[in-house]
């Protein structure tokens, strides 16, 4: 319902005859009448709403000068509307000769005031008032408290998210700005000590403390909205990488070091492709980001498993020092009867995943059996496990047999959880939709290691003993796509080796020698000591 409520409602001071802010007194009338007195001076122990009961009136005693000025029913709206710029606290109170008790109210806007009947008992409400709770107070979350803030848009606008006051705003009459601007403190960190929710709108207002004693102008109440988490500096030799949802929300926040970089360095390497800078990322670095991620992640409902092509090259671009983002996606929940097991490849990335599921065990069970004093797999689930992982990798090209610490890590990870195991090889098969391109030292005629270039279109895979490349009359090439991947590929694949492409490209023959190449076959391509 909208009250348009009139201006002959808006009470002026002068009409009423009534001062904002009475002094602590108690007197008598002229005339001998009632007793007229202020109330406790924490004025935030008398808010009141009202009950309907009773009107407002301008005097309050039952003089023929005395009119009504709000009556009951738009009162019981009143007291149902949304602002807390519409709390009213009783300021003072008179008992007339008969006993009845009236307070003297006021809206924390100052655009209603007068008195109303509030019961037979002096200094208790009741009649048409009744005691309202403007702002409940609630603990602080450990998970809160731990962390840093900043004011997101601090300046000086009165809307509860650019400055702080000394209560929440419009729960307590006399609340005040802290600061007239908010905007030279920026800068200023501050740590969340209180919390809670105002009563009329349901939003959440944190207390904040600066972070810095002798900077405490600024301490007091604001919006949880209004705070942005506050950032650590970066360290010349540390990326950042923030890890968002689809929607641009930050999930967390990881730092990746390396030691010996300096601010300014990119994290990869990169090379011209007719023209177009293509950014490479080292198997190490992308290795030690991907565990870095999942961990980070854990428990959050999303995921990265494979830091794909595209993700490479532009973590790969990141600066040290700066700061980079990838988007993490949602993940579906494991059965609460079933352990979710990610098989991954040198690199991190997921080959394949399966659940496997174990009847009558509930969320917190596990696999584990006692052989002996040694915590692990029954023979029966070992032996399930290990044919699933083999299904699981029978046509990507990997095997894995598990080993005893995999075993022992599956047998007590609690049922609804994820296992991710590493150490798939290569085998001799080819899955259909790849390409193993074998690296050969050429100093010693060695296979150094290959990569397994797959088509990753799993709506349209490649069928088996089609051409990679495209052929023209100057003879094979690749797409510029398939070259910068495959080119990414096989320079993280020679980090650590001692090996490396000819200016971390691939030559025009080798070029040629790929592009010819059918999916499900294989092919070799020369690679130089990496101090050539």
């Amino acid at each position: 319902m909208i009250i348009n409520w009139k201006r002959t409602l808006i009470l002026s001071v002068g009409a009423l005859g009534l001062v904002v802010t009475a002094p602590l007194i108690s007197r008598a009338n002229s005339h001998g009448g009632p007793e007229f007195s202020s109330l406790d001076a924490s004025l935030a122990k008398n808010n009141v709403t009202f009950t309907g009961k009773a009107p407002l009136y301008n005097k309050p005693t039952t003089s023929k000068e005395r009119q009504v000025m709000v009556g009951n029913t738009q009162l019981k709206q009143l007291a149902k509307v949304g602002s807390s710029s519409q709390n009213f606290v009783a300021t003072n109170q008179e008992v007339t000769k008969t006993g009845r008790v009236y307070y003297r109210v006021i809206s924390n806007d100052n655009q209603y005031r007068g008195w109303i009947f509030g019961g037979n008992k002096a200094g208790k409400f009741g009649g048409g008032l009744k005691a309202f709770k403007t702002f409940k107070q609630i603990g602080v979350p450990t998970s809160l408290s731990k962390y840093e803030f900043t004011i997101t848009t601090p300046g000086f606008a009165n809307d509860g998210k650019n400055l702080t006051y000394t209560e929440p705003l419009g729960t307590v009459r006399g609340a005040k700005q802290t600061v007239g601007d908010a905007a030279p403190y920026k800068d200023q960190t501050f740590k969340v000590t209180k919390m809670g929710t105002r009563t009329r709108e349901g939003d959440t207002w944190v207390y904040v403390q600066s972070t810095d004693s002798s900077e405490s102008k600024l301490n007091g109440w604001i919006l949880y909205s209004g705070l942005t988490p506050a950032e650590k500096p970066i360290a010349h030799n540390a990326i950042r990488i923030d890890i968002v949802n689809s929607a641009g929300q930050l999930l967390k926040a990881v730092d990746y070091v390396k030691p010996a970089a300096e601010a300014g360095d990119y994290l990869g390497i990169n090379y011209s492709e007719s023209g177009t800078p293509v950014w490479i990322l080292r198997a190490s670095d992308k290795q030690k980001i991907q565990k870095l991620i999942r961990d980070a992640l854990a428990g959050t409902g999303y995921g990265i498993e494979t830091i794909s092509a595209a993700k490479n090259g532009f973590l790969a671009e990141a600066q040290f020092g700066g700061k980079t983002s990838l988007t993490a996606l949602p993940t579906d929940a494991t059965p609460t009867d079933s352990l979710k097991v990610n098989l991954v490849d040198d690199s991190g990335g997921v080959l394949g995943s399966f659940n496997y599921t174990k009847t009558a065990n509930n969320v917190n069970d596990t696999l584990a059996v006692d052989n002996n004093g040694f915590v692990g797999l029954s023979d029966d689930d070992a032996n399930a496990l290990q044919k699933d992982v083999s299904d699981t990798l029978k046509k990507s090209g990997y095997s894995l047999t598990l080993s005893a610490k995999q075993k022992q890590e599956l047998a007590t990870t609690s049922f609804g959880n994820t296992v991710y195991l590493s150490g798939a090889k290569k085998t001799k098969t080819i899955a259909d939709s790849a390409v193993r391109i074998k690296l050969i030292a050429n100093d010693t005629g060695k296979t150094v290691t290959s990569i397994d270039y797959v088509n990753t279109d799993a709506d349209d895979p490649a069928p088996k003993g089609s051409d990679l490349g495209e052929s023209t009359a100057t003879g094979w090439t690749l797409k510029q796509d398939d070259n910068a991947a495959i080119t990414s590929q096989i320079v993280a694949a020679l980090d650590g080796t001692g090996y490396q492409l000819d200016g971390n490209k691939l030559s025009t023959g080798d070029v040629s020698t790929i592009g010819a190449a059918k999916f499900g076959d294989s092919v070799s391509v020369n690679v130089l000591p990496a101090n050539q």
